[in-house]
This record gives C-alpha cells, structure tokens and sequence, in this order.
C-alpha cells in the first residue's frame, strides 16, 4: 500500500512554538497510519485519524532555525513547497512583560445556508452544483460547531477577552442574532461585538432588527482598556450596503480618542470590519467591498499623525494578509481569515509593556472543525487556500515596540 503524506502546512509560529497540519493517504482517501513530526531532531507522535491531524510542538528555543519532517512508514516525504519549507525559525524572544492577552474571531456567519458554490459580489453565493458544503449536510450546522469548538478552544488559553469583528448574522435576522449570543454564553471571560455589513441585511428583506441588543452589547463605537492598552472597535457599516463609510461623525469619534492616546502615550489598537482603500487605489472590485476611497483616504491622514496606534485589525476579507503603506508605515493593516470555513480558527494577541505585541493565527483543532475547514479549502476551482490562507509570516509576527 503506498502512502502520500498530503497538505502539509506550518500553521503558526511563536517564540517557543510551531503548529503544523497535514494528512496521510492511500489511493482511497485519508487513514489512520502512524505518523511523527520531528522537530530539531525531537521525535513527536501523531495521532492517527483518518483526516486532517494538527500538532502543536512546544518548548522550542526562541530566535532558532529548525528543520522540520514529517515522517510515515511507506510514504515519501513531502517536498517543500510554500505552506511547509522544511524548516522554520521562531520568533524571538522578549524582555518586556505581557500585560494582557485577547482573541479575535470574524466572518463567524451565523445561518448561512451555504459555503462554496458560485460567489455572486453582491448577494449570497449560489448552489450551481460546484463544490459547497451545506448547513444541513451534518446534524450541527458547520457555522455551529465551528464558532462552538472555536469557543472552546480560546476559553483554553485563558485570554482576557475576545473580540469579534463584524459579520455575526449572516443575513441579519433576529434568530442568527440570538444563536451568537447563546454560543457566546460559553466564553469563560468577557466578549465585546460590534456589526458588520451582513448583520443589517435584514433590511434588504424588510426585517430590521437591533443587533446590538440581541448580542447583549453596546453599539460601536466603543473604547477597551486592555493592560494600559487602548483598543477601539470602530463602526465601518453603511446599513444594506456591502461596502463599508466612514463619515464625518466616525472620523471626529476616533480623532478624538487618538488625540487622548497620543497625549498620554498609550499604545492603541484600531478595530474595524472593512478595509480601508489605499491612495492611488480608487478604481475598481476592491471599492465594492472596501471603506468608501474618499473615508479612506481621512483615515490615512488621520493615522499618519498618530505613531501610538500600533495596526489596524480588520475582518470582512476572509482571508490572512497584513499591508503597510507609505503614508503611515507604522500601522500595519491586519486582515484575519474567516472563523466558519477555512482555515477556521481565530487569532491570539498577547500585548507587551513595551508596546510591542504578538500576533499567531490559529486554527480550531477539533476533528470535526478540521475536517470541514479541509474541505473548504479546495472550494473555487482550488483557489479558496491560496487567497485565504496567506503566509506564514502574516498569520505569526512580531508588531514594533515604542
């Protein structure tokens, strides 16, 4: 029986760890045969599902480049390719004292009927018979279990809170609301909400609704006090529209708090559902989903003034991809992939005295998120893991300090 060791991904990569995924399988599909990741000459057993299996290897030495194999009698190893080199260098190491750490989930799309399928800009993609998975191809939906076992694994890592950035009703009805809410009953520590585009569809089938009261939250704009941090969740929704704006009132709210960060020096994160539109890139697909061009365009000038403010983290894309652009270099632009398909997960931020924190994507490890989030993957003629996936560098990296 020959074997192939199948999808090998670094996932993530920290100070002192790395996560890995991969499959093994015959000519029929996935097995359960034995496998071992070794690691700087560190062997690591794997346990043997016949799926996608996710290893978490600890304690390794910070600022140090390892090689690292995945072994299986009978199968060949994988060649390097840009989701698995080999080989990787964790990150380094820090002085400065942690003072807080948060998640951040989106694009969580509770009561979607559908995933995959034929996308359509501007409305809900279509079952025209191309791969898709659907809410009621298993007992639970999969935007059920993959926000339940996405809970379940933040509530692990003890974080100070969770952060979800927009999309939480996938058309903006009042009982896609209420299972978000129930779901979210099961964070050990306190959760903060605010809207995206999806969650004031409602209005396009005459159901208006008040999102924010059904989750149990305060509407955005707001402010968080993180461990001296200043994190603000920022309201982008033009409500019914796809896009995102940002006009005179938003802009005065945010300018102000960052006059008062700025003033006292507190380092600053910004929280926003849609992305803001570069200068120079006014034309265009990305302008039907983006920040409006000319509300962008204030926000970068605003930003360009403020050296507190640390990044902006944004949702909506589905995908990992961190930008810097010119005019305000130092704020990257963080967007963070989707929590209900692929690579479904969240992602972990621990924040540092000195104004530097650390971003590691992670991917729900439950057997059933795992082998859902696989199948997505090969969705859109097998484009879905190139655009969504992003690189291993913009899902685990060091932010500057002061």
């Amino acid at each position: 029986m020959t074997l192939r060791i199948v999808d090998p991904e670094l996932f993530g990569v920290t100070e002192s760890s790395l996560t890995l995924s991969f499959r093994v399988e015959d000519a029929q599909g996935p097995v359960d045969a034995e496998a071992v990741v070794v690691v700087a000459g560190e062997r690591h057993a794997v346990a043997g599902i016949a799926g996608t299996r996710m290893l978490r290897v600890e304690d390794l030495p910070a600022g140090t480049d390892l090689e690292v194999a995945i072994e299986v009698a009978g199968a060949a190893a994988p060649e390097p390719g840009p989701y698995f080199e080999g080989r990787v260098t964790t990150l380094t190491a820090t002085e400065a004292s942690q003072v807080a750490s948060f998640a951040t989930l989106n694009d969580v799309h509770f009561g979607e009927p559908l995933f995959g399928g034929a996308l359509d800009p501007d409305g809900p993609a279509t079952d025209d018979g191309t791969p898709a998975v659907r809410a009621t191809d298993t007992d639970v939906p999969y935007w059920q279990f993959m926000n339940e076992d996405a809970v379940t694994d933040i509530n692990r890592h003890d974080v100070d809170c969770t952060i979800i950035k927009g999309d939480i009703a996938d058309r903006g009805l009042a009982w896609q609301f209420e299972a978000a809410a129930s779901t979210y009953a099961g964070f050990a520590k306190p959760w903060h909400a605010f809207l995206g585009n999806h969650d004031h569809y409602g209005l396009n089938v005459g159901e208006e609704v008040d999102g924010y009261a059904l989750l149990g939250q305060p509407a955005a704009p707001r402010a968080l006090e993180l461990g001296g941090w200043k994190v603000l969740l920022l309201d982008t929704t033009e409500p019914g529209e796809h896009h995102g704006i940002f006009p005179d009132e938003r802009l005065a709210w945010l300018a102000e708090h960052l006059e008062d960060t700025r003033e006292s020096g507190t380092p600053t994160l910004l929280m926003t559902h849609h992305q803001p539109v570069p200068p120079g890139r006014d034309k265009g697909m990305v302008n039907r989903i983006g920040l409006n061009p000319a509300h962008s365009v204030r926000i970068f000038d605003l930003l360009e003034q403020h050296p507190q403010v640390r990044a902006m983290l944004i949702g909506h894309t589905h995908r990992n991809r961190t930008r810097i652009y010119s005019q305000c270099p130092h704020v990257p632009f963080i967007e963070i992939n989707c929590t209900k398909d692929y690579p479904g997960g969240w992602a972990h931020y621990r924040l540092f005295e000195d104004g530097h924190f650390r971003q590691e994507v992670r991917r729900t490890p439950s057997e059933r998120a795992l082998a859902h989030s696989t199948l997505c993957s090969s969705f859109f003629d097998g484009g879905y893991r190139r655009f969504s996936l992003g690189s291993l560098s913009e899902r685990s990296f060091i932010s500057r300090a002061n």
